[in-house]
């Protein structure tokens, strides 16, 4: 290989890591990483808790929700989905829609 076919093929490599690398970080941005373990047994519970009647399911971090650091999607009793937010301590602090890729499983 000639040298203007090495850099061209290294330049090509690095854009495509680049596109990428932006794509996962980008993609990542709808909501935190899943929790697991006691902490979202004890947010899940806390979600059923404020929101009488219904199941948790996924438990994410939040990390642009103001307060909140626990977001569970729970589903109530006539099949809608809300999005649970909780504070560090599991206190309540509201709903909302869940994301639109985010079905609680």
């Amino acid at each position: 290989m000639n040298r203007r076919t090495k850099i061209g093929i290294g330049a090509a490599g690095a854009f495509v890591l680049a596109a990428v690398g932006t794509g996962i970080g980008y993609a990542d941005n709808d909501g935190g990483p899943e929790i697991t373990g006691p902490a979202a047994d004890q947010a899940r519970a806390a979600a059923v808790k404020a929101v009488p009647g219904s199941t948790a399911g996924e438990v994410e971090s939040e990390t642009n929700e103001g307060a909140a650091v626990y977001g569970v999607v729970v589903t109530k009793s006539d099949g809608t989905k809300l999005e649970v937010h909780l504070d560090k301590n599991y206190q309540f602090l509201g709903t909302e829609a869940p994301d639109s890729d985010n079905d609680g499983h």
